[in-house]
């Protein structure tokens, strides 16, 4: 499908929400997130592609942006 936006990195694909198994782009991904009090993976791979986090939660979020920033 071409329901992918340019900026996903999402590689679940078989996750139901992902935007290849359906017509409705990111939406049905970030409110699964939110109903779960996470934030979706693309979020934590702008951060740091490289690394998997812990888990998905806000606080968790948190944690990895201050570990992983890139400071100038």
């Amino acid at each position: 499908m071409s329901n992918i936006s340019p900026f996903c990195t999402c590689t679940d694909r078989k996750c139901p929400c992902h935007p290849a198994n359906h017509d409705r782009g990111c939406s049905p991904c970030v409110a699964k997130n939110l109903q779960q009090g996470e934030i979706p993976s693309c979020f934590f791979k702008k951060v740091n592609p490289d690394e998997k986090p812990d888990a998905y939660f806000f606080e968790d979020f948190a944690k990895f942006y201050l570990k992983n920033r890139k400071t100038e």
